[in-house]
This record gives C-alpha cells, structure tokens and sequence, in this order.
C-alpha cells in the first residue's frame, strides 16, 4: 500500500507446519500493523493484516476479533488485494476496532486459515496490543475520599430522661385524643331509646338544613330517628324494614299511632326515593309529628307502666 502510515512492519517467517507425511510445507509470510496504538473509550482505530502465501492459495481471515474482549470488532473485515497478486496470493484484511476500558488492552484475534492443494495451515498472528487512556481530568486537588463507614454506626445511648419526656408528650397526646373524641361523639348511646331520640332529633336541627336549602334531607332525618326509636323499643320492628313493614309490624302496638305514622311515611317517601320537592314549612312540620310521635309513644308508655305497677300494689295489698 502506498499510505506511509499503513506501511507494514512485515515479518517474513516461514513457519514448519507438518501436516501429515504427504503434504508438504506451507510457505506463508504475514505482518501486522495498528492505526495508532493509544486511543480513548470508544475511538475507531483500524487493525490491518497482510497475508502472502503461494499463488492458488485461499486465505481465510478471522470475521472478528474476540467479542468478550475490552476491545471489540465494529464490522466484519474488509479484505483487499494486495501489490503481488502475480506471483503470490497476497491479501489484506482492515478491521475497524474500539476499546471500551482504559488501560492496556490486548486485542485477541484468531488464526488465518491458508488452503492450498497440499493442504492448510493455521497462522497465529502476533498482534500488537492497544493503550485506552482516559478522558476524566485529572485530579489536580489531591483529593483523598473519606473511608467507608462500617454497617452499623455505634451511637451513644439514648440519656434516660429522653424515654420520660416521650412517655409524657405520648400520655398528653392521647389524652387530647380521649377528650376530642368524647367531645365529638355523634352516636352517643346512653341505653334510654327515648333520652338518644331527644339527642338525635337536636344534633339534626342543628345542622339547619332547612335554611341551608335541604329541607327533604331535615324530614329524611328526621324520620330516621323515629324508626331507630321505634327499633329499639320493638323487638318485631328494625331500621332494614320497609315503610309498609314497619306499619305492619307497628299495627300490633297499642302506644303507637298507627295513623300518624302512615300519614308521615306517606309524606317522606317520595323525599327520600324520588326526590320530591319538599317546601321549609312542610319539612319542618314532618320534623315536629316525628318528634310527636316519639313523645306520645313513651308517654302512654309510661302510663302503662305506672298503671301496671299500681295494680300489682293493689294486688298486693
């Protein structure tokens, strides 16, 4: 080649190599020569081997350089003849390399394969290596990193006061807690249907919801409170019921007015599952016979009851 830069360092070696008692020897001359021998982390750099072996010879070139190693083929060869093709089989493979670590790297290539009528011959090429150098800069501030720091960092205790202000700072905090909650308590259950009725039907006209423009939701609630009454007095009544099952399960109890009620489920039906407009007057009169209802119920009640206790008095005179 005429490119002084590729000129080959040729090695003329005729190397024995004894095939069998018949063939006869080979002989082949073969050079190497590398682009430039320092480069960076993925520069390109062309290998360039040149093989002369008798004329009619085949030359077989490696397809690649080892591809585990640092560095590594980016194409198969190109191969080429060379100046002597008249008297000689003379042929030239460029390969096109990158190194992908720093350092001194080897480049591992496989043997040449030369065929001729008498037989082949394997030629392990002596090929020259590759310096990677790196691109950091260099650390011109001498820094020394500090050293590792073990798994498990030894502290000094815990001072035993801490553990009590924490102990005090818990007990405080779930006192606030106990506090908000009991403050806060919706459903407060006190075992006396008629005392947590009363208390229902104040936290609902609390709310205000007829002023806040919801009064279908104040004669809802309202009468919810009147079913859970009638559910904890009743063992044959529940808040699962229906309003015709609830009348029904109603009719049989003598302190239960069993036309208002149909009267103020007639009224609220449509509320609560059509949505049915419902005026501020209207809602807040159903929120009255709820809480009628609910009265009357536990005044004949007690009236029974105190007349049950009078008789048995009688009695026991």
């Amino acid at each position: 080649m005429s490119a002084p830069r590729l000129l080959l360092a040729t090695v003329f070696a005729f190397l024995p190599h004894s095939i069998s008692a018949q063939q006869r020897e080979i002989p082949v001359q073969a050079g190497t020569t590398i682009e430039r021998d320092t480069v960076t982390v993925g520069d390109v750099v062309k290998l360039t081997v040149r093989i002369r072996a008798p004329h009619g010879a085949t030359i077989n070139f490696p397809t690649a350089v080892d591809s585990l190693g640092p560095v590594q083929s980016l194409a198969p060869p190109t191969v080429t003849d060379g100046a002597d093709t008249a008297s000689a089989a003379d042929r030239i493979a460029t390969y096109r390399l990158s190194a992908w670590d720093i350092g001194q790297q080897p480049i591992k290539l496989g043997d040449v394969l030369v065929q001729t009528d008498e037989g082949e011959r394997r030629v392990a090429l002596s090929l020259p290596s590759l310096f990677v150098k790196s691109v950091l800069p260099a650390d011109t501030t001498l820094r020394i990193p500090k050293p590792a720091r073990p798994l498990i960092e030894m502290r000094a205790p815990i001072p035993w006061w801490w553990w009590v202000v924490a102990a005090v700072v818990a007990l405080i905090i779930g006192l606030l807690a106990w506090w908000w909650a009991r403050r806060n308590r919706r459903d407060a259950v006190t075992g006396d249907p008629y005392a947590d009725a009363k208390t229902a039907f104040e936290r609902v006209e609390k709310l205000r919801l007829i002023e806040a423009g919801e009064p279908g939701r104040h004669a809802a609630l309202m009468t919810d409170v009147l079913r859970r009454y009638l559910a904890e007095r009743f063992e044959n009544i529940s808040l699962a019921q229906t309003s015709h099952e609830l009348l029904t399960a109603a009719r049989g109890v003598p302190t239960v007015s069993h036309e208002a009620m149909r009267t103020l489920l007639s009224a609220v039906d449509p509320v609560k599952f059509a949505a049915a407009p419902l005026g501020a007057d209207r809602a807040r009169a159903i929120g009255e016979e709820a809480k009628t209802i609910v009265r009357e119920e536990h005044d004949r009640a007690a009236a029974v009851a105190l007349a049950e206790t009078a008789e048995k008095k009688e009695r026991a005179a």
